[in-house]
């Protein structure tokens, strides 16, 4: 089972599955909750589920039944945890603490099985990516992402540990970079990358909760701005377009 502690205004994520699910409030024992999750995916009511996925399963084969039986399991969670928050709305959840809880491993099991999918060669294959992100589930989520598409991928939690990993490794071709860290935070870690030759050559995308606007006051030279909940697919593709362009720092 996944325990987090959110406090109001932060994520959860789970970008393999486009879920996102914030906390928006939080008094005593009523919390609620923000939930956003794919329009596309179809409306199974939960106690009927199962019975409409067992009557389809002749017609569908292979990996097509499997993707198929993953969107309906997500439907259900999607509901469970729609559910959860009309009736915190309403005052009527209980135990919404162990609720949330078991809804939100429930996703992270979902998670690891589309892990288990076989990946699609691309572009983006191959790419050594460091990802600078504080938020241990958002960073490990991420890097899970990226490593079911192929690339190369290290973590790091903080601004001097980015800085201790590029100076002892072979550069990244990518850094996915959090604007908002502990200690040296976004922007003073990208100007010292930009300030040293060795990196010319890097990429960086800048990942952050925060608007670029709110940092107009000091220039960000980066190759890319990606908002939080972070599309994989966008970030993907913009991959693959830098990794076939020259770089526009050198």
């Amino acid at each position: 089972m996944l325990v987090l502690s959110r406090r109001p205004g932060e994520k959860i994520l789970f970008p393999s599955l486009g879920v996102s699910v914030e906390v928006l409030r939080s008094r005593g024992s009523v919390i609620r909750l923000g939930i956003e999750a794919p329009t596309e995916i179809p409306i199974i009511r939960g106690e009927i589920a199962d019975d409409e996925t067992a009557a389809e399963k002749p017609a569908v084969a292979g990996e097509e039944f499997r993707r198929h039986e993953l969107r309906n399991q997500l439907n259900q969670l999607t509901l469970k945890l729609e559910l959860l928050r009309m009736q915190l709305e309403l005052g009527q959840a209980k135990e919404p603490d162990r609720r949330l809880s078991e809804a939100i491993s429930d996703l992270s099991a979902l998670e690891n099985r589309i892990g288990d999918q076989p990946v699609n060669a691309d572009d983006s294959s191959g790419c050594r990516v460091l990802i600078v992100e504080d938020q241990a589930t958002e960073r490990e989520l991420l890097a899970s992402c990226l490593r079911l598409n192929g690339m190369d991928v290290t973590t790091v939690g903080d601004g001097s540990s980015a800085l201790e990993y590029l100076k002892s490794h072979e550069p990244p071709e990518l850094v996915l970079l959090d604007m908002r860290l502990p200690g040296i935070d976004g922007p003073a870690l990208l100007d010292a990358v930009r300030h040293d030759h060795r990196f010319d050559d890097v990429r960086i995308f800048a990942v952050s909760g925060s608007e670029r606007t709110e940092f107009s006051s000091t220039p960000l030279n980066v190759d890319g701005w990606f908002s939080k909940p972070v599309r994989v697919d966008a970030l993907l593709q913009a991959v693959s377009l830098c990794r076939q362009s020259p770089s526009s720092t050198a």
